[in-house]
């Protein structure tokens, strides 16, 4: 199509574009930003005690391999209900009463062989951080109530880092909605005006009639009122 078509369509359809175009741009701008958030993490070692000289464990093999199923359960632990109960009511007595959802919202895990990861993302920098301390506590002293298999006192969870609290990046989403709603709002508005200008049956210049595969033999132009 020759730019002089696109100035013709906008010309005669531009209004139908702008409504859309409108839209978009009042969804954008109604679009509240997404709220702050900060996120900590910790990483835990998750170990096992030997027994004594006489535990044959081939050099330790044994204990290795327990330590790395018990990090895959003690990261499937931490995103439990069980754990956010824990978790709550050990923040509930340090003085910060928050309820169970909101703790388990606020935690997330991952496991690599013997190491387990917490990650804590709250609203407020000091409630990601005392989450964070309540959730390393909890794995730490209570680990051995949910599997106790592994032995009194034998399990051992021993944080390598120390809660520092950052705030989160946008995501990719919440920078793009935006844009994104005002150019689906352009595009659905041109779309909108070629179809009407490709679909209305209407004569309104010499374009349209040689369009239709008639020869323009005279124009005669409209007469302004004086």
């Amino acid at each position: 199509m020759a730019f002089g078509e696109w100035i013709r369509v906008l010309k005669r359809w531009g209004w139908l574009a702008l409504i859309p175009t409108a839209l978009g741009l009042l969804a954008a701008g109604v679009d509240r930003p997404p709220a702050p958030a900060y996120q900590t993490s910790i990483r835990l070692a998750v170990g096992i005690r030997p027994e004594g000289r006489g535990d044959y464990d081939y050099e330790g093999y044994y204990r290795w391999l327990s330590s790395e199923y018990l990090a895959a359960g003690v990261a499937a632990w931490v995103r439990s209900r069980d754990f956010a109960e824990r978790a709550a009511a050990r923040l509930q007595a340090e003085g910060l009463a928050l309820p169970p959802p909101a703790v388990q919202g606020a935690l997330a895990s991952d496991y690599q062989r013997s190491l387990v990861v917490l990650y804590v993302t709250a609203p407020d920098p000091g409630m990601a951080e005392a989450i964070a301390r309540a959730a390393v506590e909890v794995a730490r002293q209570e680990v051995g109530q949910v599997w106790p298999q592994a032995g009194e006192g034998m399990t051992v969870l021993t944080p390598l880092d120390t809660p520092v609290v950052s705030p989160t990046a946008p995501s990719l989403r919440s920078r793009l909605e935006r844009p994104f709603r005002i150019a689906l709002g352009l595009v659905v508005g041109l779309t909108l005006a070629f179809l009407a200008y490709f679909m209305d049956p209407r004569i309104w210049d010499r374009t349209d009639v040689e369009r239709l595969g008639f020869r323009v033999l005279g124009e005669i132009r409209q007469r302004r009122p004086r």
